[in-house]
């Protein structure tokens, strides 16, 4: 059978270009170190090496997630440190003046050096991280701790007043204001109708179970239930002037004076936890908030209110209160320990993401290998193809010259 010369000029070209082709594939291999540079190279290969990338992308989120939250832990470590130290410098001079060798003078020296502590107490809960407060929970653009007034406005409260009496009140000239920090609600009842220096009142310090006994009533009067909790120099001052020269106040049987709760400090932000992903599926809480540092917990009974505590202290210093200060000792270690537990909690989440860090970096080498095993070229064994392709490359190109004519006085030959 007569072979024609198209038909040998088409193998030729056929077998150079397939043979160029493998060149330039195995050329395109050794530049990029890949031996899958498109889809078509290995589909199920390519399949699995994307899955790689998405699996070490998401490490790659992790880490660098866990990575920029160490800033915040370590800076939340340190103020609670600092806070640690403040409590341990209360402790020294509450200790030093629960002494019997201190007197009135040293102890109002120090109360002053308490209320230092206590302003820094307040700027410790209110750090800030940039523009972020790191205590204030999901709130982080809300100063977390601002100071209550001392003094608020009592709520009247006419009910037990006889109905015919109460049509006739005039509230003005009753009104009256608290001065003064507590944790208590007071209540104040009038118990004899008459004028300052004659009426009488009793005062309830838990919501009315428990009276005092019968007082004089004047324009400044110290609101305590000697039955019930200390003192906590809570006074109620009288707006009306009883020597302005105009008729008396008259304060009527049954008539009650309402005092909420005052804390010398109050939270702002709120409780959310701020919640970091260091694995799938794995979130850990990355702050605490001031009321877990600083505020009674009712879930925590060894729990109390720092602040409330810090007041009382400095109330018995300026009152020259030797045996108040010495109770108050067990406050301030128990206040310690709040604050170290906090401490703990952060540790423990450090010590939890540091542990997660290295999970996802062992992760992502075992990932990286693993790809690497698939896409990555074989180099000795490309080197070895390329010299054999370059080898059949030159044999086709010479054996080709030989089979292709090339002109027409060697075609008559």
């Amino acid at each position: 059978m007569r072979v024609t010369d198209l038909t040998k000029q088409n193998a030729v070209l056929r077998n150079v270009a397939s043979n160029s082709n493998r060149l330039q594939t195995l050329q395109e291999n050794m530049a990029s170190g890949k031996r899958i540079n498109r889809l078509s190279d290995d589909p199920i290969g390519a399949t699995q090496v994307q899955d790689y990338r998405t699996k070490l992308s998401s490490l790659d989120r992790i880490k660098q997630n866990i990575q920029n939250n160490f800033t915040w832990l370590d800076r939340t470590d340190a103020e609670l440190d600092h806070i640690g130290g403040m409590l341990e410098r209360a402790k020294q001079i509450a200790l030093a003046q629960a002494n019997d060798t201190a007197d009135e003078a040293t102890r109002r020296v120090t109360a002053e050096e308490l209320q230092d502590i206590i302003n820094n107490l307040v700027n410790a809960g209110n750090t800030k991280v940039g523009k972020v407060f790191i205590f204030s929970g999901s709130k982080t653009l809300t100063k977390p701790l601002e100071p209550n007034p001392a003094r608020k406005e009592a709520q009247l409260n006419p009910d037990k007043i006889p109905t015919d009496e109460k049509l006739l009140l005039k509230p003005e000239p009753l009104k009256a204001n608290f001065d003064g920090w507590s944790q208590r609600p007071y209540i104040v009842r009038i118990t004899q109708e008459g004028e300052f220096g004659r009426a009488q009142f009793q005062v309830s310090d838990n919501g009315g179970e428990t009276w005092s006994r019968s007082k004089t009533l004047l324009p400044r009067v110290e609101v305590v239930n000697e039955t019930g909790a200390p003192s906590d120099k809570v006074f109620m001052l009288f707006a009306s002037d009883p020597t302005g020269g105009g008729p008396a106040t008259v304060f009527p049987k049954g008539l009650e004076y309402r005092f909420e709760p005052n804390p010398p400090l109050q939270y702002k932000g709120n409780d959310d936890k701020r919640m970091v992903a260091v694995g799938e599926g794995h979130m850990l809480p990355l702050n605490l908030t001031a009321h877990d540092l600083f505020f009674r917990d009712p879930a925590r009974q060894e729990s109390l209110d720092v602040f409330d505590m810090m007041t009382g202290i400095k109330r018995a210093l300026e009152d020259n209160d030797g045996q108040t200060l010495e109770k108050r000792l067990n406050d301030l270690d128990r206040a310690f320990e709040q604050i170290l537990a906090r401490r703990a909690d952060i540790g423990s989440v450090r010590k939890e993401m540091e542990d997660q860090l290295d999970k996802s970096k062992e992760r992502e080498f075992q990932n990286t290998k693993q790809m690497s095993e698939i896409e990555d070229l074989d180099f000795p064994a490309a080197v070895t193809e390329m010299n054999l392709a370059d080898v059949r490359n030159k044999a086709t190109l010479d054996t080709s010259g030989r089979l292709i004519q090339p002109s027409l006085l060697n075609f008559l030959r």
